[in-house]
């Protein structure tokens, strides 16, 4: 009679002590046959159920998030906020103070550099002068004490002054054109509207000095010459103003001792009048001193023409 019994069954008249252990032994003989591992696992183990969507909440094994830690429980006892890591305190202020320096030099330096451009801005009047404190001219009162230097050039309307004579420390004796007509190098020749007549003088003329007597006290504010003998011979057609001296500097010098130094252009081709602009001076006599002179094939210095400018504003 064959044995039918069942898978954990226990054989007749076994003691129930040792029921677990014939239970055991049978079953691992019986899986040991049928080539089966000796032991299943108790209990596979729990896959954490991670959610599919955004918003799925829930699952057996969902670990619970961390309580955040609160700054203000940190800093409950009064402690410090803690500096980062790798940046010590002082920095900020001293790159702050760094960036405050850097633009006040900044502004120091753009400052400078637009005074410097102001101050190196030519003004409207180009032709060069100077003023002096008590001309050395004779005709200057050593009384007096010169008021004008400081003051700056007029630059109102002028028009021409009337010159009541003229005197000169030197002259040239007349001489004949080439047509052999009288030439004469007085220096009332410098106030008689005519170019084409001068005043002359033998050599350089440097420290020569040419006086205007105005009928009466002018507030000039502007004075000027040609600074040569501008004639062309109307027979020989020789130009007298490229063959004569032309004056490159000269002084002017007023009543009240103030003066004013002017340079010219002795180019033999500008025979042209050249002005230039004075402070507002009142005076009746003028001196005109020749300070330097360009020479030409003829050893003299002429001045066929000035002006007076008187102030009309």
């Amino acid at each position: 009679m064959s044995d039918h019994r069942g898978t954990g069954d226990l054989p007749p008249d076994l003691p129930p002590e040792h029921a677990e252990a014939y239970r055991a032994g049978y079953e691992r003989a019986r899986r040991q046959a049928l080539g089966l591992p000796d032991e299943e696992p108790d209990d596979p183990p729990t896959r954490e159920h991670a959610p599919l969507f955004a918003d799925e909440v829930g699952g057996a094994h969902r670990a619970e998030p961390a309580a955040p830690v609160r700054i203000e429980e940190q800093l409950a006892d009064g402690d410090p906020e803690p500096e980062p890591a790798g940046r010590p305190g002082w920095l900020v202020p001293a790159l702050l103070a760094g960036a405050v320096l850097v633009l006040l030099v900044a502004a120091y330096v753009v400052g400078r550099v637009v005074a410097s451009g102001l101050g190196d801005a030519p003004s409207a009047d180009t032709t060069p002068q100077t003023v002096d404190l008590g001309g050395s001219s004779a005709s200057a009162d050593p009384s007096r004490t010169p008021s004008k230097a400081a003051e700056p050039a007029y630059r109102g309307r002028t028009t021409a002054a009337d010159i009541g004579g003229a005197e000169a420390t030197c002259e040239t004796e007349p001489g004949v054109d080439s047509a052999g007509h009288k030439v004469r190098y007085e220096p009332d020749n410098v106030h008689d509207g005519d170019l084409s007549t001068a005043w002359r003088c033998d050599g350089s003329g440097v420290g020569e000095r040419l006086t205007l007597d105005l009928p009466a006290k002018t507030k000039v504010g502007e004075v000027g010459m040609v600074p040569g003998y501008a004639k062309t011979d109307p027979r020989s057609g020789v130009d007298r103003y490229a063959e004569n001296n032309r004056i490159t500097r000269v002084r002017w010098t007023f009543d009240d001792g103030t003066s004013v130094v002017q340079k010219l252009d002795p180019a033999p081709g500008r025979r042209s009048l050249q002005t230039m602009r004075v402070p507002l001076t009142s005076t009746s006599r003028i001196v005109a001193e020749v300070l330097g002179s360009q020479g030409g094939d003829r050893r003299t210095i002429a001045v066929s023409e000035v002006r007076v400018g008187a102030a009309t504003g």
